[in-house]
């Protein structure tokens, strides 16, 4: 974790409040893994090119989330068929801050992901009538019917270029767990690169293609019910399964 610290020092930075500028709630995202030991050549080639969010003299923030879905685990499988109009529900703590949001995101059938959140009091695994009003109303789904399925950890800094056209978030020590099983993926990085727009790449998904690391659909939620839950329909989750546990595992 120092090193990675380390690295991030001389990026320029920005606040919370700079970052408001560029919070893409309807966006295209595209996601990248790779190995931790590649990562600090990557940071360095853009450093120029993007500045760091800091908040409270702090680089690196830690985010616990919990996932629910159906007792039937349509969300999931959803995911798994390839079918395209699904939700992801979570609930969400920025630990550092104890700040939790009840989020919905939705990925449409042209590739675009729209997040809607509220403030949530708490990180109980439940929800109140005004909870329950905002899932129905931002989803297909009725909170009754959710149940929580996983706990998802990581630790994650935020960059942003320095037009504000774009959001990299940067995920390190991405962990899961369920009331039997615990992984963490200690070699894992998982890069997210938003843009409300996709008519100018990210300099970033250049660099990282230019080193061979090419795009890649990765779902935390069916990513980490996969890895704990051999029962699990996975089929079309298989081949980034088999190189996340050759890879990327402990």
């Amino acid at each position: 974790m120092d090193l990675i610290k380390n690295i991030l020092i001389p990026f320029s930075k920005v606040t919370l409040s700079d970052l408001d500028k560029v919070k893409l709630m309807n966006r295209t995202d595209q996601k990248y893994c790779l190995h931790i030991t590649k990562l600090p050549y990557i940071l360095d080639r853009i450093r120029d090119e993007y500045s760091l969010l800091e908040i409270q003299n702090e680089l690196l923030f830690e985010y616990d989330n919990t996932y629910f879905d159906t007792t039937d685990d349509q969300m999931y499988l959803a995911h798994q068929n390839g079918k395209r109009n699904r939700y992801k529900i979570r609930v969400r703590k920025y630990v550092q801050t104890d700040d939790n949001f009840l989020e919905i995101k939705f990925k449409n059938n042209k590739g675009r992901t729209i997040k809607e959140r509220i403030v949530k009091p708490d990180f109980e695994p439940n929800f109140t009538n005004d909870e329950l009003e905002f899932i129905e109303l931002s989803s297909t789904f009725n909170g009754v019917q959710l149940e929580p399925k996983i706990r998802s950890f990581f630790n994650r800094f935020t960059l942003v270029d320095n037009e504000f056209t774009e959001r990299v978030t940067i995920d390190i020590y991405p962990g899961f767990k369920n009331h039997e099983k615990e992984i963490i993926l200690k070699n894992l990085v998982i890069i997210e690169v938003k843009q409300s727009k996709t008519s100018k790449p990210a300099l970033i998904t250049q660099v990282l293609n230019e080193n061979k690391i090419l795009s890649q659909g990765f779902s935390k939620y069916c990513m980490g019910r996969s890895l704990l839950e051999e029962q699990l329909k996975k089929n079309n989750f298989k081949p980034l399964l088999l190189k996340l546990k050759k890879e990327y595992s402990n």
